[in-house]
């Protein structure tokens, strides 16, 4: 997941247009936020994602995952671990996708709830 699909799927979900989530978020330019979700523009400034959370609505969980997709992607199956399981500490999933890997990242849900386990055993 790339922080504009993010960007689009949390704005579609409160079925807001680019100017509607523009009247929630206060002075961000509905320009802006077109860009960041088209992805040419990148890594929003704090006040940026602050106000975008906030217009969005977004749970802890997922204002933490757009904190995350600020800096850098993150593969699709940990993108719903993250959104779905809320029992694993969001430190865990954090670092988790921060991993670099030789060889093959996991994939799968469960391959990745594997290494989230191998570093919760750290």
């Amino acid at each position: 997941m790339e922080l504009s699909g993010f960007l689009a799927a949390m704005r579609e979900r409160e079925e807001l247009s680019l100017r509607g989530l523009k009247e929630r978020a206060a002075d961000l330019d509905h320009a802006y936020i077109y860009r960041l979700e088209k992805g040419d523009r990148t890594s929003p400034s704090v006040d940026v994602r602050q106000k975008l959370a906030q217009a969005l609505r977004l749970s802890e969980r997922e204002a933490q995952v757009l904190e995350l997709l600020a800096e850098q992607s993150v593969d699709d199956a940990l993108y719903r671990l993250m959104l779905t399981d809320l029992r694993t500490p969001w430190e865990d999933m954090r670092d988790a996708a921060r991993l670099s890997f030789r060889g093959e990242r996991p994939t799968t849900e469960e391959a990745w709830m594997k290494r989230i386990q191998m570093i919760q055993d750290l």
